[in-house]
């Protein structure tokens, strides 16, 4: 028996067990709360069959209850006061006369549109895997959810998959952004456990420095890359160099000189600095001498073309843009995508049905993506936005987007040829679907809402004779390839050459917007007669 002694030392009576105690107060998500749960989704989807509702949050903080694992804050907020007795939240201040009925009324109509919101927006906070599994299981129910938006939130490719696992045709999930979430490769867990059973420690800690190590290589070769887009070969840049082959460099010193050498200024720089610095290659004191930096560049592993398409980031970010996915506006802003993993997304992307928009936005996107992704929109008919800003884009890779968003130009007669054999396949295509259509009355693809999916039913090549060249060299025809873009925003990159704009403004699709803000050709093109143009791409963003 506990005796508890009051302050002036008489005995507290203990508490009356008969009365109702207070309930303890709930805990709040903290990052790795739940890490002792091993759930897999299966039994999960097992356990929350007769539990969903349709309403997400009401319908995870009951989950969370039922499985007894702490609910996310992001996912679980406080709802706002029921439209049914909404006084029950009305704070102090709004209980004055004359203010009760007023505000009771603005809480009323504020429940009734949070019980029709349709968007789930998450910023700046970390996510774990248990509450995306959650998400993954609802989504597909929750038909009163239309965005689903992450911004910041650290999700790594595990998370990413489940986000996209849950967005089907059963759901009405269309918007979806995961911007500023730069992506590591993962932890190969799974492959190792099946093939040697029960990890330790040791095994852990191996994995995850084989698994560094990796990563470290795919960034070097990203710097080499950018390093071999100026010069032919690794020597030749480190030639140009000025430095003393014996000083070692701090971080500023090491950004300047690629920078004050070779006009390389971009986030790889220090990028390499810090793998340099870290404990594969320096020993973490803040300097590098730039020989090492050279060795380490010319022994990098390389990477076969097979290999590159199996890349684990660039086949995640691919599924949100594949034949099944049922997204129509995507953003990957500020998400570090590059060369190689725009070659795994543009391989899916040319199979895509209803992807209206997508934003690219900060990424590391160059001339060779550019290849990519025309080649993809090539078949991608459903496309009608691309935001490109604040990449490397130069006038090649515009040139080569706008090949197939505008008017290709086409003199050889043998493919002259091909193209019309292409255009007579297409319309016996499109003459075969019609009939299918009428025969079988097949309805347009809805959501569960009986909401159109958005979609191109029908696409055909254009092709256009635009008589003899005007330098007198045969005849000439354009190829439209892609009519269904209507704007391409390639703001803040390296477009510096008027003559390509005005090679490339007549072939546009009359109506439709390329933006150049803030690019060095910008200044060029003030005053120029192709800002009035009446045909073409109309151009903005120049002053």
């Amino acid at each position: 028996i506990v005796h508890v002694m009051a302050a002036d030392g008489e005995e507290v009576p203990p508490p009356d067990e008969s009365q109702e105690q207070p309930e303890a107060p709930q805990q709040i998500w903290i990052y790795g709360i739940n890490d002792h749960l091993d759930v897999e989704m299966d039994e999960l989807k097992e356990k929350v069959a007769d539990v969903v509702t349709g309403n997400f949050r009401k319908d995870y903080v009951n989950i969370c209850q039922s499985l007894d694992f702490v609910a996310h804050s992001a996912f679980a907020r406080k709802q706002i006061a029921s439209a049914d007795d909404p006084s029950e939240e009305l704070p102090r201040s709004c209980q004055a006369p004359g203010l009760e009925d007023l505000v009771v009324g603005q809480v009323a109509q504020a429940a009734d549109n949070a019980r029709h919101d349709d968007s789930l927006s998450v910023n700046s906070i970390l996510m774990d895997k248990l509450s995306m599994m959650v998400l993954s299981v609802l989504l597909p129910a929750c038909h009163h959810l239309v965005i689903v938006k992450f911004s910041n939130c650290k999700l790594d490719l595990e998370m990413l998959q489940l986000l996209r696992e849950g967005i089907t045709e059963a759901g009405t999930v269309r918007n979806v952004f995961f911007d500023y979430n730069p992506l590591d490769l993962p932890l190969e867990l799974k492959t190792e456990r099946s093939n040697r059973g029960e990890l330790t420690q040791e095994d852990l800690d191996a994995l995850e420095m084989q698994r560094q190590r990796n990563q470290e290589f795919r960034k070097l070769r990203s710097f080499r890359e950018v390093i071999l887009k100026k010069y032919k070969t690794i020597d030749e840049c480190f030639k140009r160099l000025d430095r003393d082959k014996n000083k070692s460099l701090d971080v500023h010193e090491f950004m300047l000189v690629f920078d004050k050498n070779c006009n390389i200024k971009v986030d790889e720089v220090f990028e390499c600095f810090e793998i340099m610095d870290g404990p594969s290659y320096g020993d973490g004191d803040g300097r590098l001498n730039l020989d090492e930096l050279h060795k380490a560049l010319d022994s990098i592993p390389e990477v076969a073309d097979d290999e590159e398409m199996q890349d684990p980031i660039g086949i995640v970010l691919a599924s949100f843009v594949n034949e099944t996915s049922v997204i129509e506006e995507l953003s990957m802003r500020s998400c570090e995508i590059g060369r190689l993993e725009m070659r795994a997304i543009c391989a899916e992307m040319a199979k895509v049905k209803h992807l209206r928009c997508i934003n690219l936005w900060g990424n590391r996107l160059e001339d060779v993506a550019m290849k990519y992704l025309s080649d993809a929109l090539v078949d991608a008919h459903s496309v009608q936005y691309l935001g490109l800003g604040l990449n490397r884009i130069t006038d090649v890779g515009l040139k080569l987007l706008v090949e197939v968003a505008g008017a290709s130009v086409i003199r050889d007669k043998d493919k002259l040829h091909s193209v019309q054999v292409k255009i007579k396949h297409q319309e016996t295509e499109k003459a075969a679907k019609e009939k299918e259509k009428a025969k079988n009355a097949v309805p347009p693809p809805a959501d569960p809402k009986g909401r159109e999916r958005w979609h191109i039913q029908y696409h055909i090549d254009e092709l256009v004779d635009m008589g003899e060249a005007p330098d007198g060299t045969g005849p000439v025809w354009w190829n439209f390839r892609n009519k269904h873009i209507t704007e391409i925003n390639v703001s803040e990159n390296f477009i510096e050459d008027a003559e390509v704009i005005e090679e490339i403004q007549p072939r546009g699709v009359t109506g439709h917007s390329l933006i150049l803000w803030r690019n060095p050709v910008c200044q060029k093109l003030i005053g120029s007669p192709l800002l009035a143009a009446e045909s073409g791409w109309v151009l903005h963003g120049i002053e």
